[in-house]
């Protein structure tokens, strides 16, 4: 087949149809080109997939085969002007950005154009949910501050007592505030980094190490800390950074939902040429209705796990991003009144050939 385009020839043994849907194949908009008596005369692959139509669709009625009321309508309007057509569609597992027109030469009927938006879509309701659950973070503590300076303000510097208990709070409030503040440019930082992991053993016992920091909050709660660590258990692959920001992170959510002399464990083994890291608790454990959301941006689970002033639901989902950097992965298991346990698989390192451990 001779076909000439833009002055140019291009020769093929495929149909120009056959051509044209292989182009289309690794597109994310398909088109399908319906002829003035509803049946199907073009469709692309990607317009099958969108618009659940079989791959055999092509010479059959679209009504027969796609039974919306909302595709039908479509075509009839483009049929009748000269416009472009828009809708967008939500079915049961996407949404669809749809365009109809009806194509200027005689006969031969409308072209649409279906685009796939969900993934879109979904980056659209998180950033407003981002922006939402910021605001709501910090209107409260912001407003705990207006009313507390505004009670000094008022006379209360005259009370030594109270005054100092104002204060105290404030400070609170701002220590809970740069908290957050800290963990978001961490989360941007995590989410923008386009390097790969640095590929270096990374032993348990500096891991560990950063369990250190939070030692006063440990002993103040009169928690109990235990290590199960065997022998010759092998270093994580990757950053030692940010491995750290895990377990510290981790050991700091068990702290703050675990009552006073409670136990709190972290264990690690190899299993299957990776590190299985567990962070074990025997605190008040977490909903099972709530463990498939634990990991999202200021995701708060009940009211048996909220503590005023502590946490800014940010932790766990700096977990998740460090982790999935690592080409690792974790989960929750908990029973509310009896713990949680979390449990993080990473990669062993090994050391290349000829090199020593």
């Amino acid at each position: 087949m001779l076909t000439h385009v833009d002055g140019a020839q291009w020769t093929t043994a495929m149909p120009l149809a056959d051509v044209l849907a292989e182009v289309l194949e690794g597109s994310d908009e398909g088109l399908l080109l319906v002829d003035p008596e509803g049946v199907i005369r073009f469709a692309s692959p990607t317009a099958l997939r969108h618009l659940d139509l079989r791959t055999n669709s092509v010479g059959t009625p679209i009504a027969e085969c796609h039974g919306d009321y909302r595709l039908a309508r479509m075509l009839t309007g483009a049929a009748r002007t000269e416009q472009v057509i828009e809708a967008h569609w939500s079915t049961a597992d996407r949404e669809l950005s749809v365009r109809a027109r009806r194509v200027p030469r005689p006969g031969a009927g409308v072209l649409l154009w279906v685009r796939d938006e969900t993934r879109m879509r979904h980056l659209e309701k998180m950033r407003r949910d981002f922006i939402s659950n910021v605001s709501h973070e910090l209107r409260t503590p912001l407003a705990a501050m207006r009313v507390m300076t505004e009670t000094l303000e008022a006379g209360a510097l005259n009370d030594g007592p109270a005054a100092q208990e104002f204060v105290h709070r404030i400070g609170l409030e701002v220590e809970q505030m740069s908290q957050m503040v800290e963990e978001l440019l961490e989360l941007s930082a995590l989410e923008g980094e386009q390097r790969p992991v640095p590929d270096e053993p990374v032993p348990i016992v500096d891991l560990l190490i950063a369990v250190d920091r939070l030692r006063p909050l440990i002993e103040d709660k009169e928690i109990n800390l235990v290590f199960d660590v065997p022998a010759g258990t092998p270093p994580i692959r990757g950053d030692v950074t940010h491995l750290q920001h895990v377990l510290r992170n981790l050991v700091h959510n068990a702290v703050k939902f675990t009552p006073n002399g409670g136990t709190i464990t972290i264990a690690a083994a190899e299993v299957d040429g990776e590190v299985e890291l567990r962070c074990i608790d025997t605190g008040v454990g977490i909903r099972s209705d709530d463990l498939a959301r634990i990991f999202e941006r200021f995701w708060k689970a009940d009211s048996s796990r909220r503590r005023d002033g502590e946490g800014s639901g940010l932790g766990l989902a700096i977990v998740r991003h460090v982790v999935a950097a690592h080409n690792g992965a974790i989960r929750a298991e908990s029973e509310v009144g009896r713990g949680t346990t979390f449990v993080v698989l990473l990669p062993a390192w090994e050391a290349p050939a000829g090199a020593s451990a």
